[in-house]
């Protein structure tokens, strides 16, 4: 299963245990122990949830700072969104901010409408210190690979 599609799956979860308001790490176990799943979570996935459970309060302190927004007035979506690009930036595998930025810019482009894109895009510039270019907010279509 493609990176993409962890992260996709990882959404999922993130955005039930958030709609639920109950504990992250409880409902991932939840469903790695479903035989009912018809593709199991994937690893990626798993690491994904595991680590924003651990992360959650620094990254949503990340997001808050960032975006001048208490954390809980922000869409569902968004938030998880930005909550597993912050934990690929910062805690995970080590690849470049620009490349989880894009991944996450393509799952809003899914998920969310057009202002929540650019709110998105404009937090995690933000949040990991990227310059966002001239003209705003506004999400390109993909994000140039050069740091």
């Amino acid at each position: 299963m493609s990176r993409f599609a962890a992260r996709r799956r990882a959404l999922s979860v993130l955005y039930e245990a958030d709609e639920k308001g109950g504990d992250i790490e409880a409902l991932l176990l939840e469903r790695l122990g479903d035989p009912g799943l018809p593709t199991p979570l994937p690893d990626y996935a798993k690491e994904i949830v595991s680590g924003v459970a651990a992360h959650k309060e620094e990254i949503d302190g990340l997001i808050a700072k960032n975006s001048s927004w208490k954390i809980e007035r922000m869409a569902v979506l968004d938030r998880n969104i930005m909550r597993m690009a912050i934990w690929e930036c910062l805690y995970g595998e080590g690849g470049p901010a620009v490349a989880y930025i894009n991944e996450a810019i393509k799952l809003a482009k899914i998920y969310c409408g057009g202002k929540s894109v650019n709110f998105i895009y404009g937090v995690l510039c933000a949040a990991t210190g990227r310059p966002k270019p001239e003209g705003g907010n506004e999400a390109p279509n993909s994000i140039e690979l050069s740091v």
